[in-house]
């Protein structure tokens, strides 16, 4: 049996805190709640046979080159950490 969107979200966010210092420098931020809130409404809708797209209840990382609404893009600079959003 596959793995729910829960249950992948947990390990992969395990693997994040793992790493310690190193994880930290590969994902500047971390969005633990909002991922797992986010896992748990897809795994929701797959209960449902419902799917928002091919890309619902995927993991995915974004890198920091690209504009996200509500966040500053700091390509991974501590010096536009302060950057206006």
């Amino acid at each position: 049996m596959s793995q729910t969107c829960v249950q992948r979200t947990h390990t992969a966010l395990q693997k994040i805190a793992a790493a310690g210092d190193e994880g930290a420098r590969i994902f500047t931020k971390v969005y633990t709640e909002s991922a797992h809130a986010e896992a748990v409404a897809a795994d929701a809708r797959a209960a449902l046979g419902i799917s928002l797209s091919p890309m619902d209840g995927r993991i995915v990382s974004i890198k920091d080159l690209f504009d996200v609404a509500g966040e500053a893009t700091t390509a991974g600079s501590k010096v536009m950490r302060d950057a206006p959003a």
